[in-house]
């Protein structure tokens, strides 16, 4: 079975990066949030199921920003 959840990284001029697949939201989020240590930058969490996409934008305050969308 296929993880219904995939991470990707916004390239600066616009493309998309696949990182990796998750098998919860919980565990994506987590784990794109690791990936933004190693490479900062724009993450979003693409649901297979539904469609919708998740942002991760990391703040100044070293949490993050988290909008939703379709």
């Amino acid at each position: 079975m296929t993880p219904p959840f995939d991470i990707f990284q916004k390239e600066a001029d616009g493309s998309v990066l696949w990182c990796e697949s998750a098998a919860t939201l919980e565990e994506a989020k987590a784990r794109a949030r690791e990936l933004a240590v190693g490479s900062p930058g724009e993450y979003f969490i693409f649901s297979r199921r539904t469609g919708n996409r998740l942002q991760i934008e990391p703040d100044a305050a070293g949490g993050e920003a988290q909008s939703a969308s379709s």
